[in-house]
């Protein structure tokens, strides 16, 4: 439906209203109407109304399933890399404390020994260290594949955002292309 003809519909309507306004009344009829000429307005409007609205109510219904789709999607991919990232950080977790507990045994082995009680507290150290340095890049990797993950989830969800976006501006080409057709 073009621009003019919602106006000539708002026309037609004010209009009528002011028919109303002037004719006078008894009781529930209204008399000083022009019967012919508010059918004529009430069937124009019918007329321009219907198809207008259905083609507007089918884009309306289409954008709501694709916004509904894009959340449940992006609620999806959200679930999916926070359970990656939950997993990742526990392996992570794990791993650090069998490090930790390897290299703590391995330091009362060597405690125990009292000929290299140096050489065992340095190595014990040593491995403490280690333990703690890998640890930490497990964190660390962990902690960046999260990031990563969310990085791509905002991607795909720009994309849905540019596709519902082109749709809206696709439905304004459309619904000004009608505007134009019809003048």
């Amino acid at each position: 439906m073009m621009y003019t003809d919602v106006m000539t519909i708002r026309k037609w309507l004010r209009e009528l209203d002011q028919a109303f306004e002037k004719a006078r009344s008894v009781g529930p009829f209204v008399i000083g109407l022009d019967k012919n000429e508010c059918h004529n307005r009430v069937q124009q409007i019918l007329a321009n109304l219907p198809s207008d609205l259905d083609k507007a109510e089918r884009v309306l219904r289409e954008t709501d399933r694709l916004v509904g789709s894009a959340q449940t999607e992006a609620q999806m991919t959200i679930a999916q890399a926070q359970e990656e990232a939950r997993r990742i950080i526990e392996q992570a977790r794990r791993e650090a404390e069998q490090i930790l507990e390897r290299a703590h045994a391995e330091q009362q082995r060597m405690l125990s020994q009292t000929e290299v009680y140096q050489l065992a507290q340095t190595q014990a150290q040593e491995i403490l260290n280690a333990a703690r340095e890998k640890a930490q890049q497990i964190r660390q990797g962990a902690d960046e594949y999260a990031y990563e993950v969310l990085t791509q989830l905002e991607t795909a969800l720009a994309k849905v955002m540019n596709t519902v976006q082109n749709g809206k501006v696709l439905l304004e080409d459309y619904l000004k292309q009608r505007v134009g057709t019809r003048r």
